[in-house]
């Protein structure tokens, strides 16, 4: 029997993993997976040209309804890295628009958008404002926002119009 004890026994360096080896193997997953989670969150969070389209015709289409509703005329105004909206005295003064609903936005490097007719485009107080499309565009990605005047609508470029 001597020699099957014998051979039951291990040495220490046979044996499996120490507990302290597994805490260590585990907290490399950990750190590995936080880093891949964190990179996940900052490419979600880019700012993609669907949302600056979007972005775009969520705010005409408040200026157009504030230029309506409010009984003044409104202008969108570009500029080379952004657009705002200005509002027009009686004087015919613009006096640019600071509050968060109308402000100007500066749009994320790489964009840009084009304008089918040259800015100001003046939004009237009667719902007839100067018909407009806007284009943004960053490399291959583009997105068109169109104002009829009234309504605003964003798509793809070569998207189906209805």
């Amino acid at each position: 029997m001597r020699g099957a004890d014998i051979a039951m026994r291990r040495r220490p360096s046979e044996d499996g993993m120490t507990l302290i080896e597994m805490m260590i193997v585990l907290v490399i997953i950990g750190v590995m997976a936080g880093a891949v989670a964190l990179g996940m969150g900052s490419v979600t969070r880019a700012p993609s040209v669907e949302t600056e389209a979007r972005r775009l015709a969520t705010r005409l289409q408040a200026a157009a309804d504030d230029a309506m509703l409010g009984d003044r005329t409104i202008a969108f105004t570009v500029q080379k890295n952004g657009y705002g909206f200005a509002t027009i005295g009686s004087d015919g003064k613009a006096v640019a628009r600071t509050d968060d609903a109308l402000g100007f936005h500066k749009l994320p490097g790489g964009m840009v958008m084009t304008l089918s007719v040259k800015p100001p485009v003046v939004l009237g107080v009667d719902g007839a404002g100067k018909p407009m499309q806007a284009v943004i565009e960053s490399g291959p990605r583009r997105w068109t926002v169109v104002y009829d005047g009234m309504t605003v609508r964003a798509f793809p470029v070569g998207a189906l119009k209805l």
